[in-house]
């Protein structure tokens, strides 16, 4: 055969597909799917809206003219294919990043889409149908890579329907039948369930590659005038000034403005407001302040370094800051990838030290003190990425960086210069009652004298007191006019939220010496473990306290969060919710109604299998019991037979046997009703010969030959006497 006949013969049409339903799951799952990547941004509605309709009239012409296709019809879908191709190379020769499949998806899906419309007008056969059945799936790929969030389920379930309705119509078109196995789909769909959970649970925990640049995005985005606008975003988002005057009368959240007043009080909720890809979990700074006047934080610039301005284009390099000019680059990389999901403010979150940040924006500003702020809002769906130098030390080093050490000390490890330790140190007037408070929770450490150092260990002591003393609530009252906020919250109700504890620890510390600062942006929310990314929710917002400390930068500390050292693995994830889930459950309640639910079930079942008659239950009896002597009952055999072919087995039970099974038979063709005492004769010795018991006393011959002459005489009701 040669090589243009295997190709005529491998392009042969097989027999025309009549099944319906076949046709319509297939037709539902590319529908689908093409839906799915319009979900996720990878197709435009117009193309999507073109595409489902070309697959759903391909699909209706293609089962018209399943018996006779149109010949002209394969010469143009090819051209079409032809020109799918040449256009997605085109496509991705000019906008394709080496080394980013991102950039690859958008056009990989218009490409499957193209492909499985056009199809779609030729489609005769099976084997054609369960193509695009199976076409759908590539789709839904491409539309999975590009998720963050679980709205992409919704499609998946649909899929996964229409895929198993056009496997079960393939299976009757193949089979010529008209039932659904319905139990080999359970136990298909529970092995598969099992299968996954088991997958996921075995999945190692998630790293990200540093060799990807992931995709940069600023949906609804709008220029900003000045670096100092930093509440751009919805006004329902913790981004916006707060007044007493207000809707809450006590203000909202000052997280993320130009400063942050701890007389206002904090009102948040469960909305997701990003969602983060991370190498590591990590405290995702906004901003920090360095200057405290009694109730508010702000942010000065020192030395005459303002606000920056950089105009180089994405990917933006982030400068040192003053108080990083002299930390040398010791850490690892850590990169994350930000998807907002609520309008924000055009902070550029972020984990310590930033480098390099990847954002759709013209223009970046840079403060003193290390904050990124973008020149364009951060409406929804915007998406950066921020690659960051880690610098997160162990608590050995942290304390060995700051124990006295040879005279080689200030040469090993980099120190915070003399400005920004000033500027760090920072405090309005002398709190002599903060300063006692703080010298006696941190009295034996070290030696006396207030250049002592051994700064990790009196940190880790006020961290530990603050845990201990003081009480983590909301719901406090504002701040009395003219009061000092961190007077008030120690030697006062010692109750607060994050802005209060962590200004309290900086002013302690401070008291003591030891440059420290407020910083306030978001801790990881719960981690989802099937897409890999942190659920930040509007709760999540924070105020922790930044430590600088030789050779390691600032350092993070926070007596009301704890950040996980490393990204946890999906089993463990589920395996903690589930336990969450368990240990909460209403168990009393639900073993009654289990229990409940068993009873019924088997009361039931013992119901539908128990026998319709006496004579049912005498059969059933005979068959078991011959069961238990290897014999059988044949499809065509006669009761009686049967009970003639026992008897001759079991000598002994022959004359019981052939009485029980002669007198159901007169009952069932003869109309001979025995009497009460009969039947419970009959079920008795069967009873016991099903289950080889000793055996019970055989009926008299005078009943027997009662019961005879009343047979032979028609006589009914004398048989029934019971004689």
């Amino acid at each position: 055969m040669t090589l243009w006949q295997r190709v005529v013969q491998a392009n042969r049409p097989g027999p025309p597909e009549h099944s319906v339903p076949f046709r319509v799951a297939s037709t539902a799952a590319v529908v689908v799917a093409i839906g799915a990547c319009w979900s996720q941004g990878e197709l435009s509605a117009p193309y999507s809206l073109f595409a489902a309709a070309a697959t759903i009239g391909g699909n209706v012409m293609s089962y018209r003219r399943r018996s006779a296709p149109w010949a002209v019809v394969k010469p143009i879908l090819a051209a079409c294919a032809i020109g799918g191709f040449v256009w997605f190379i085109a496509r991705v020769s000019h906008t394709a990043t080496p080394g980013d499949i991102s950039t690859v998806e958008g056009p990989l899906a218009v490409l499957f889409a193209w492909v499985l419309c056009t199809h779609a007008f030729d489609v005769p056969a099976r084997r054609d149908v369960a193509y695009s059945l199976a076409g759908s799936a590539a789709l839904m790929a491409v539309a999975a890579a590009q998720s963050v969030d679980l709205t992409l389920g919704i499609y998946v379930v649909a899929w996964v329907v229409c895929g198993v309705g056009g496997l079960v119509a393939m299976w009757q078109s193949m089979s010529g039948t008209r039932g659904v196995p319905w139990l080999t789909l359970g136990v298909a769909g529970v092995a598969v369930a099992v299968v996954a959970v088991l997958l996921v649970a075995v999945l190692p925990a998630p790293t990200v590659s540093t060799s990807l640049i992931f995709p940069s995005s600023s949906a609804n985005s709008a220029p900003v005038d000045t670096p100092s606008n930093l509440t751009d975003g919805s006004p329902s988002l913790p981004a916006h000034e707060a007044s007493p005057s207000g809707r809450t009368g006590v203000g909202g959240y000052l997280g993320f403005a130009k400063s942050l007043d701890t007389g206002v009080r904090a009102s948040l909720g469960n909305q997701t407001i990003m969602r983060v890809r991370a190498t590591a979990p990590s405290y995702w700074v906004g901003q920090t302040y360095d200057t405290w006047d009694g109730e508010s934080w702000t942010s000065t610039p020192v030395n005459g370094r303002g606000v920056v301005k950089l105009e180089t284009g994405s990917p933006f390099d982030i400068s040192l800051s003053n108080d990083q000019e002299a930390l040398a680059s010791t850490g690892s990389t850590d990169v994350q990838t930000f998807y907002l999901a609520q309008s924000g403010p055009n902070l550029v979150f972020h984990a310590d030290n930033a480098q390099r940040v990847y954002v759709q924006s013209r223009s970046l500003y840079l403060t003193g003190d290390g904050t990124i702020v973008s020149a364009a809002s951060m409406g929804a769906g915007t998406v950066y990425t921020v690659v960051s130098d880690d610098t997160t030390a162990s608590p050995q080093q942290l304390r060995d960086a700051t124990t006295p050490l040879p005279a080689t000390y200030p040469d090993t490890l980099t120190q915070l210069p003399a400005a920004e330790e000033a500027r760090y140190t920072q405090l309005p007037h002398a709190y002599p009652q903060v300063q006692v408070l703080a010298r006696k929770i941190t009295a034996g450490i070290g030696s006396p004298g207030d250049d002592d150092p051994f700064t990790y260990d009196k940190v880790e002591a006020i961290e530990r007191w603050m845990a201990s003393n003081v009480t983590y609530t909301t719901d406090i009252p504002p701040l009395p006019a003219g009061a000092d906020a961190v007077d008030s919250f120690l030697f006062g109700t010692r109750r607060g939220y994050c802005e209060q504890i962590s200004t309290a620890t900086v002013v302690m510390l401070r008291s003591l010496g030891i440059a420290s600062r407020e910083t306030v942006g978001y801790v990881p929310g719960p981690y989802d473990p099937i897409t890999d990314l942190y659920d930040v929710q509007a709760k999540d917002a924070h105020a922790w306290v930044q430590v600088w400390f030789p050779g390691y930068g600032w350092q993070n500390f926070d007596p009301t969060a704890d950040v996980p050292l490393a990204n946890p693995s999906p089993g463990s994830v589920l395996a903690t919710t589930a336990g969450h889930t368990l240990a909460h459950l209403p168990w009393v309640p639900i073993g009654i109604v289990v229990v409940a639910a068993g009873l019924f079930v088997e009361v039931r079942r013992r119901r539908l299998r128990r026998p319709a008659t006496w004579a049912h239950q005498v059969a059933e009896d005979l068959e078991r019991g011959g069961l238990r002597i290897g014999r059988r009952r044949r499809v065509d055999e006669t009761l009686t037979a049967y009970g003639e072919r026992l008897a001759v087995a079991d000598p002994l039970d022959a004359e019981g046997l052939l009485w029980t099974t002669r007198m159901v038979e007169r009952c069932t063709y003869g109309g001979v009703e025995p009497s009460a005492e009969q039947i419970a004769s009959a079920l008795t010795f069967t009873r016991h010969f099903r289950g080889r018991h000793p055996r019970p006393t055989a009926p008299a011959h005078g009943d027997q030959g009662a019961d005879t002459a009343s047979a032979s005489s028609k006589e009914a009701p004398a048989a029934s006497s019971g004689r």
